[in-house]
């Protein structure tokens, strides 16, 4: 338990997973028993967005633009992967630095969404599908329906991607 329990209030939003409550504050991920408020695991990592949880999986980002996928069952990091070298490998350029919008999950992909208005898909194994380049920069979440992707453009213009 830490000392000083204040650094919970400086969190992403929390994420409710059957009887785990995830918490990712600025110090440390904590995965605690939602029923006894216990902790399962309490991890040496930061999250730049929202943790994602597919299955037995948790999926972050971290302030070093690091994907990382974490067994909820045993806390063990199942991989860790530089996203902007991944990037440049699949490419075939230079290393670039990146600014993730927002991560989401449909259809068992993950889906990276950059504030210079590219997409990067990526499987829930850490390997880079394809990258698109958007029509237009993303103001809002983006949503999921059906086969589409929806958002709002910096011009408050609804974009639907098929």
């Amino acid at each position: 338990m830490d000392i000083n329990p204040s650094n919970l209030f400086y969190s992403k939003p929390i994420v409710l997973h059957r009887e785990k409550i995830i918490v990712s504050t600025d110090l440390y991920l904590y995965i605690l028993n939602s029923n006894t408020g216990s902790t399962f695991f309490k991890i040496a990592i930061t999250s730049l967005l929202q943790p994602i949880v597919s299955g037995k999986n948790l999926f972050l980002i971290t302030k070093d633009n690091l994907l990382v996928c974490i067994n909820l069952d045993t806390g063990m990091i199942m991989y860790s992967v530089d996203i902007s070298q991944n990037i440049a490998n699949f490419l075939d350029t230079k290393k670039k630095t990146i600014d993730i919008k927002s991560l989401a999950i449909a259809n068992n992909d993950l889906f990276l969404f950059l504030n210079n208005s590219y997409l990067v898909k990526f499987s829930l194994n850490g390997k880079i599908k394809n990258i698109h380049k958007l029509p237009s920069k993303l103001r809002s979440f983006p949503l999921f329906i059906n086969d589409s992707i929806v958002y709002l453009n910096d011009k408050n213009k609804l974009i639907i991607l098929n």
